[in-house]
């Protein structure tokens, strides 16, 4: 990990002048999970949040993330899409109420199997973020409802929040159907929207995967990819930063004039061998996010 650490910072002091400076208007989607004063897997405190959204507010445009393909006139301000996965109670207690006060909106990516309390996707979650059932507290379907009518959109995270990847043809085909049947249900709106658990292409997700959400009625998905999005960019798997508790203000700033795109590139160029070495945790079958 400290290894991992050490390139990722090298990289991202050398390479500000190298990325993102084409000209073209920024565009830029970043990805939380649990906004929280004190689990230890929070992408942020409150606090934090709320002063990354005082940044984000003023200094970018933030457009809803189907809208971040979109391309940009020339001059405008860098457009950011905000998304959060998984389903946490604490996006409706503590991010709603800070994106509320700033007038923005959200995409909120729902595993619809944590949110219905399946036991099993529970499990997983413990262990994926190293903790009990009883620290993972999920949305309720009412909650839910109040992030809708707040002007929020849902999407969909799959049921169980597999690794995609390693899954046949036909469970990642029920993954990816019934948590937008889940979610459609309850919501009463169509869900259009879905992210990739772990989110990594050839990781987690494939080519395969993608004409599997086509088939399933989505139109845009989110991917994990460090850097920003490009025009060229397949709507199937548009590319989002990681935000969690080591990013301060200072590196979501750097994150949205391009410094770190350089892993971006990284991320799509190296080696399967490569990669392998540098994050291993991405090639299992139950990955454990960077």
């Amino acid at each position: 990990m400290r290894f991992k650490s050490a390139i990722r910072s090298a990289v991202t002091t050398c390479s500000g002048a190298w990325f993102g400076r084409a000209g073209q208007p920024r565009r830029v989607v970043f990805c939380y999970h649990s906004i929280h004063p004190s689990k230890p897997y929070a992408s942020a405190t409150p606090e934090a949040f709320a002063l990354q959204l005082d940044w984000l507010s003023a200094a970018c445009e933030i457009v809803p993330f189907t809208d971040i393909a979109l391309p940009r006139a020339a001059g405008s301000k860098p457009a950011v899409a905000i998304t959060f996965d998984d389903g946490y109670a604490d996006n409706h207690e503590h991010a709603l109420p800070i994106l509320a006060r700033h007038g923005a909106t959200a995409t909120f990516f729902l595993t619809a199997g944590l949110v219905a309390r399946d036991s099993a996707v529970v499990g997983h979650f413990a262990r994926d973020r190293r903790c009990s059932s009883d620290d993972i507290a999920s949305l309720s379907w009412e909650q839910v409802r109040d992030l809708h009518a707040a002007g929020m959109t849902i999407g969909a995270h799959t049921w169980s929040h597999a690794n995609l990847a390693h899954l046949s043809q036909g469970d990642t085909t029920r993954e990816l159907v019934e948590s937008k049947r889940v979610i459609e249900e309850h919501l009463g709106v169509p869900v259009t929207s879905m992210a990739y658990p772990y989110g990594k292409r050839d990781r987690h997700f494939t080519s395969e995967t993608m004409r599997a959400v086509s088939d399933a009625g989505y139109e845009t998905a989110a991917s994990v990819l460090f850097r920003g999005v490009t025009d060229v960019d397949d709507r199937r798997a548009i590319p989002r930063f990681f935000v969690n508790g080591a990013d301060d203000l200072r590196s979501v700033q750097a994150k949205v004039r391009g410094d770190w795109d350089a892993i971006g590139w990284w991320q799509e160029t190296s080696p399967l061998w490569a990669a392998k070495l540098i994050s291993p945790s991405d090639f299992s079958s139950e990955a454990v996010r960077a």
